[in-house]
Order: C-alpha cells, then structure tokens, then sequence
C-alpha cells in the first residue's frame, strides 16, 4: 500500500536521477504549488513527531514514503530563503554602486532559483524504469522441466469482484473460488501438456524425482511430505482488519490443496503450509482447515518485534495443526560470500522444510523497494533462521530474521548502508535458489496475483491482475513475472534482475562467485533459463518465436466480463464460447458463453462422429453472459465436442470425458 502511495506522490514531483532526491513539482503540476507546501511541511512534522522520539520507526513504510518529502520540501525551502537573501543582498549592492559584485551576486541568486525551482536537463528529471541490459529474446541458462523453459500465465477477468463492491476481497461474493479451481486446473494441464490432471501429477513427480532424486519411473508415494511456502508478510494478525491486497489468496490456495488431495493423490497428513516469519491469517487458515483438516500449519512468531506494535501470541493453539515453525541446525546454508552475509554456515532452515521430500513455491509478485521486485526467489527469505541476528534491528522474529541478506540482493541505492548491488555481483539469492532443501527440493513455482491494479495494459486495462503463473523452471519463472512487473512501470531503474543472471549461469556466474550453499564441495550448475521477452504486447520469448532454447510462455487469456451485476461495461463486444470446466470431467461440467446482440443461439453436444448427444440452449437470448451446465451420467468415457450457433457465428470447442 504504502509503496503505491510512493509511486503516485513521487509522480507529481522532479526526482534528481543521480541521488533519487526530490528536486521540485513537474511542469504539469506547477500550477498547483500549494501541493507542494503542503505535503512537504505535512512530511516535516510526520518525520519529527514519530522519528526523533524513536529512531527506529525510519524503516517503517509509512516513514519511506514522508522523508523523501521531507528532505525535498527543506532543501526547496533553504534554497528559497536563501536566493531571496542573495537577491536583497544585490540591491544593496546596486544601490551602492558596486556593479561587478552586485552582478556575481544576481548571477549567484538565479542559479540557486533554477537548481531549487526550475526542472533544469541533468539536475531534474522524472524516475527512471527499469530496462534490462541484456536485449530482448537472448536466453542464458538451461531450461527446465517437461517442457524445457514453460511458464504457463492464466488470465481471467471473472476471478475478481463478480459485480460486488461490498464485503472483503478474500470473500467468495468478491473472489470466485470456481475460477480459482479453473486457473488452476488450466496452469497445471498446460504446463505438462497432458489433459489429464491425475496423470499430470503423476508427470510432475516421476519428473522431480528422476532429475533431482535418480529415481526412474518413480511417482509419489504415500509418506513423503510436501511443504508449501507462502508469503505471509503482510499477515502479521490473525484477524484481517485492512483491505492489504499482498496477502495469499484462500481460494487460490484452497485449490492447490483441491487438486493436490483430489488428484495428485496426497493424504493430507503429508501436506504442511508454512512461512517463518509471520502468521497464517483466519481468512486464509479457516477457509482451506475447513476442508482439508488434516493438513498442518506452521508458521512464526513476530511477539519479540520492538517496532512498537503489539503482534499477536501465536502460533501453537492447535498443536500438530497450526504449530510453530523449528529451525533444524544440521540443516544450513553456506553463502558464496560470507565476508558479505554474516552467519554463514551457522544460518538454518526449518523442520517442515529439512523433512519435506516435496516443495512448492507460491509467491505474491510485486514491487520491493530494495530488491526492485519480490518474488519465487525473495519469498525463500522467510525460511531462514540466524542463531544471532545482527544487532540494532528491530525485527528479531525470534531468530527468523532475513535482514542479514539484505546488503547481496539491493537492487536500489536504499540508504547508505544498503547500496545498489551492480550487474555481475553476488546475490544471495542464488544460495537459497540452488540449496539441496529449498529450491533443489521444489518441484512446482507458483505465482499468484490477484488484486493489483497497476497492470494498465490489455487485457488488465486497470482492473485487477487476476493472474497465476505456473512453472518447473525457477529462473524462467522469475524472469517472466519481472517482465510482467516492469511493463506496468512499477520496477523503478536498477538491477534486479542481477540474480537471474547470477541463477541462469550459477556454473560460471558473471560475478565469478562459487555458489556452493550445502558446502559439499559440489558448486551450482545452471539453475533454469533467463531471458526477456520480445515486446509487452506480444510477449513472445525465443520459444515462441522458434529463434531459440530459452523460454516457452502460454498465454491463456480468459476475458469475459462478470454477469452477476449487468452494467453498461458488462455487455460483451463480441460472441464467444469458453473453455468448460472442469476439463476433463466426471459427470458434470460448465460450459460459459457471451452474446453481444439479441440472438437466437444453439449450443449443442456431439460425440467423435458428429452426431448430437445434446442441446443445452435453443432459443432466443438477450445481450450477456451465460452459463450451462452439462450432465453426462449417462454416456461413457470419450472426446465430445460442444458447439455455439447463431445467424453470423459458429465456434466449437472440445471437451473430456473420464468416467
């Protein structure tokens, strides 16, 4: 939330490109000055009453956003006093006769107006987006998975909202959890091209285990643990009391759960959620508990923080459940640079981790402003445990403290302390990325983004991201999300996609760093394909394009407006006929359609040969979106095809049948 403020303020402002300080208002907003006075003496007060009576509320967010303000607006008003003592000094000077020095003196004042006032070329100019140094459509690395380098992106715009503007967004009425199911029955039969979600499972894990475990011909077996990582950091109660969109969504992971029990064949006693540093909030732990009770919950414990906030006595009221999270000290980290991370080789990871033969990786993709973006890789950091964590912070978690990273992965000039890191340098990323335990034991990287607004161009057009990403491949993932990121122009000028090219080329990194993080002896190979796409309208990668062996991504835009509410923007531009679901099915499924005009439709049923099995509509329907369903109890397994008629418009798609 607070970052977004950021981005909005700083739009109204001048910013220095060398030192990020605010140097003034844009010409566009110069006419509204008392802006300007307003927020800057707002941010001067703000900073003096919570800062100097506590040094260490500098780091809150809120504090990120006035201080900048707060320097600018003194810095604007010292240099408005001070031309203005320059310019009375020079009458006097005038006045007396003293031409030479009086003429320094003017020139003295007006050069002081121009750098406090004016937008002058190389003193002043507007934030800069990030822009990779690398062209477009040129991998590094080697692609994994069943399909080397794919990442799936699934979009679809009847996730969010369904016409409700009321309630919470984590509610159903706000958030559809049969579109969740959709996504990511999508995601999950695209990625591995098979159109059978058990057998997809089955390929995952035969995949995994033959790769990273030897193991031929072996899928998962009854025992073997899975954990599956979120990012809970804006979680920090039980009870959601804000409408913070950065949070997990309940019906997202309500249906990663669905699939993993219903399909991939996983007791749920082998199951376990965790994050170390904060807590699985109600919205979410209720939601999927209620369903799946048998699956564990651990998480940290933020009661030891000192920044002033009373957080919660958790975890632990339901043991074996919702359980707090152990650090296992035969399981560390080694850093590649230890000179650089303190703790190395001293620094563990939890329980739920060391004994899991299974990872997933669920991140919420978005802005940070120090590492430039914070995704799979970044979500990782809320799985370390330091034994001392450096003094003089004020986040202590009980030992779960990341802080000690942060020096490796600054990707912005965020304070003296912590500068931008440059291209070609260590990332502690890559240790976490490539560690046996955590990205060597992670066999699926998600990426859900569901609430934000930022995205303007099509299809988002402003509305909500309504978006998840899917892939085996950890760098390919990450390079499409920051792709993603950077077109919305939220991923300011900077290095953040130094890691990647650290991960793509880990054997022989730019950086020359030996990434080592077990310590055995056996450094990193390349851990997945890097690469940045060709535009953001086409989205096209060199697998796509055919011009090379780097990323593969599939588009599956689903853009159908919502039917709950039929307002003006509801009515669809053209016909269409959607994807049903589920897909395959057993015995029933929905299939949803869109009508731009009155029209009299058919929608109709037929086996491989053509013949018709059934008619789900034959009449006439006003402008809208539909949805049928279709019962098939009483035919046998099979391909059946499903068919939209009218007047002008004929389409015809393809459905399953698993009995």
């Amino acid at each position: 939330m607070f970052s977004k403020i950021s981005q909005l303020l700083m739009k109204q402002f001048t910013v220095c490109p060398r030192t990020g300080k605010i140097t003034g208002l844009n010409k566009g907003t110069r006419k509204a000055k008392w802006l300007w006075v307003v927020l800057g003496l707002a941010s001067v007060i703000w900073v003096l009453i919570r800062v100097v009576p506590k040094p260490s509320r500098a780091t809150y967010p809120c504090q990120k956003v006035a201080q900048p303000l707060a320097t600018g607006f003194i810095v604007w008003l010292l240099g408005l006093i001070g031309s203005s003592l320059i310019l009375q000094r020079t009458r006097n000077l005038f006045q007396s006769q003293r031409y030479v020095v009086g003429a320094i003196s003017l020139a003295a004042a007006i050069l002081l107006s121009v750098l406090t006032l004016s937008d002058t070329p190389g003193i002043a100019g507007t934030a800069a987006t990030f822009v990779p140094t690398d062209s477009a459509n040129t991998p590094a690395g080697t692609a994994k998975g069943i399909k080397p380098g794919r990442v799936v992106w699934v979009y679809d715009s009847l996730l969010c909202d369904r016409g409700s503007t009321t309630g919470w967004w984590w509610e159903d009425k706000r958030t559809d959890p049969v579109e969740a199911q959709h996504m990511m029955d999508q995601a999950l039969l695209n990625l591995t091209g098979i159109n059978d979600p058990v057998k997809s499972w089955d390929s995952l894990f035969k995949y995994f285990n033959k790769t990273r475990y030897n193991q031929n011909d072996v899928g998962y077996k009854a025992g073997d643990k899975i954990a599956i990582k979120v990012n809970n950091i804006f979680s920090r109660f039980y009870q959601w009391t804000d409408s913070q969109d950065g949070r997990p969504c309940p019906q997202m992971l309500h249906a990663m759960l669905w699939q993993l029990v219903n399909k991939g064949g996983i007791p749920e006693a082998d199951i376990a959620i965790y994050d170390c540093n904060f807590y699985h909030g109600d919205p979410v732990y209720k939601y999927c508990h209620a369903d799946f009770p048998g699956v564990r919950w651990a998480e940290g414990d933020a009661t030891d923080r000192v920044d002033g906030h009373n957080y919660e006595n958790g975890p632990g009221s339901e043991p074996g459940i919702r359980e707090k999270v152990v650090p296992d000290t035969n399981c560390r980290v080694y850093y590649g640079d230890p000179n650089l991370v303190s703790g190395s080789g001293k620094v563990c990871l939890p329980t739920v981790v060391s004994r899991a033969k299974y990872l997933i990786n669920i991140c919420l993709p978005r802005y940070h402003e120090l590492a430039g973006v914070t995704l799979c890789a970044k979500n990782f950091f809320g799985s370390v445990w330091h034994p001392n964590p450096p003094p003089g912070n004020a986040y202590y978690y009980h030992g779960w403290c990341p802080f000690f990273m942060h020096k490796t992965v600054a990707s912005l000039n965020f304070t003296a302390d912590l500068p931008m890191r440059p291209m070609g340098t260590y990332n502690a990323l890559v240790d976490l990325m490539g560690h046996k335990d955590l990205g060597g034991k992670t066999f699926l990287f998600i990426g859900e983004s569901i609430r934000p607004k930022y995205w303007s161009a099509p299809p988002f057009k402003g509305r909500q991201a309504s978006s998840l990403f899917m892939s085996q491949d950890f760098v390919a993932i990450e390079s499409v999300m920051l792709d993603f990121l950077r077109s919305a122009g939220v991923v300011p000028a900077g290095t953040p996609d130094n890691y990647l090219h650290e991960a793509a080329q880990a054997n022989h990194p730019p950086s020359g760093t030996v990434y080592d993080p077990e310590n055995d002896g056996i450094p990193l190979q390349s851990l997945g394909v890097h690469e940045h796409w060709n535009n953001s309208t086409d989205k096209q990668y060199s697998r796509n394009l055919g011009t090379g062996n780097g990323i593969e991504l599939i588009q599956l835009i689903n853009t159908t407006p919502t039917t709950v509410e039929h307002r003006g923007s509801d009515i669809p531009n053209t016909f269409s006929l959607f994807t049903n679901y589920p897909n395959p099915f057993n015995p029933s499924t929905k299939i949803r359609y869109a009508i731009p005009q009155n029209s009299y439709i058919t929608l109709k049923v037929f086996d491989l040969r053509g013949r018709e099995i059934a008619t789900l509509v034959n009449e006439k329907k006003a402008p809208g979106n539909y949805e049928v369903t279709f019962n098939a109890g009483n035919l046998t397994s099979g391909i059946y095809f499903y068919q939209l008629r009218t007047e002008n418009y004929i389409q015809t798609k393809k459905m399953i049948l698993l009995q």
